[in-house]
């Protein structure tokens, strides 16, 4: 078993040990009104909210069902919940279909409890279309409610935020994460992370679970890099769907061209020019889009580069 599933089996009592956390799952496990969660990259928001979803409706296990709505969105859905990220790539560069597949189901009986439940991830995505989003908040609160997450609560206007009860979940501080890895995980913090003081527990657990199987790895210069798995990507035999999952890895960790960039003129020492001319040119490009399209460039600049 990996560090992340031990984590993940345990995550219900590690936020019951730590009182801030446990209260606002206990909170949100006792009404059906709109709950938005913000935090910087590093907590995770899914295994959150899915320990408020098995309490809200007395179960042990999630299961989830993949479909995509009009050959363009995708989405999880099972009895108790639907459930979109915005930062899955493969999500349409247009988002005007998901308002009408949001009432679509919104318009029709739930199957478990008085409301249908819905979780956007990434909600910030959603920018463009915020107004229409506002409209089904204001005239459709009585037969759904919303959960939603964002690494970017700056981008969320205050309208939408009106209508949300906000929730800010911070990072385990360094204590958290010490007693976390003592009593749950039964390994000890890499020094690299107790030197710069991680907070990131994601990044942590990666970093440790790297440590066990291949520990020469784990350098200074490796820990440096934005997303270290990339030094061995350049290495493997990628596919074009590996390519996807590269870049979509980058989205989930809410790391930008920017810092992708950085990272390929680490590992690809002689292709500097070549990556900066391409780089910035799709830097320019989402300058003058929709920031929502950044996976896409993501995943355009890693084809350039590898295919």
């Amino acid at each position: 078993m990996t560090l992340w599933e031990i984590f993940k089996n345990n995550f219900n009592l590690i936020i019951n040990d730590i009182d801030e956390y446990a209260k606002i799952k206990n909170f949100c496990v006792k009404f059906e009104t709109n709950f938005l969660f913000y935090s910087y990259y590093g907590f995770p928001f899914d295994l959150f909210i899915d320990e408020i979803i098995k309490a809200k409706f007395n179960i042990n296990y999630i299961y989830r069902t993949e479909n995509v709505w009009n050959k363009t969105i995708i989405y999880n859905e099972n009895q108790y919940f639907f459930e979109i990220d915005l930062d899955n790539p493969n999500m349409p560069k247009k988002l005007n279909t998901l308002t009408d597949m949001l009432l679509f189901i919104i318009k029709r009986k739930a199957i478990i409890g008085n409301k249908h439940l819905i979780i956007i991830k990434n909600i910030d995505k959603l920018q463009e279309h915020f107004f229409a989003f506002r409209i089904i908040l204001e005239k459709y609160y009585h037969n759904c409610y919303f959960i939603c997450t964002t690494n970017k609560i700056n981008k969320i206007e205050n309208p939408i935020k009106s209508r949300f009860s906000l929730f800010r979940l911070r990072l385990f501080n360094n204590n958290e994460i010490s007693t976390i890895f003592d009593k749950y995980l039964k390994v000890k913090l890499h020094p690299f992370l107790i030197k710069n003081n991680c907070r990131n527990i994601i990044f942590a657990i990666f970093i440790s679970q790297t440590y066990i199987y291949e520990p020469l790895l784990i350098t200074e210069d490796f820990c440096n890099y934005n997303y270290p798995p990339i030094t061995t990507f350049v290495n493997s035999n990628y596919s074009l769907n590996d390519i996807r999952q590269l870049s979509y890895k980058y989205c989930q960790y809410n790391l930008n061209i920017k810092d992708l960039t950085l990272d390929l003129l680490k590992v690809l020492k002689k292709k500097h020019q070549l990556i900066i001319n391409n780089s910035l040119k799709l830097e320019y490009l989402l300058n003058h889009s929709n920031k929502g399209r950044e996976p896409i460039y993501i995943e355009a600049l890693l084809c350039q580069l590898f295919i």
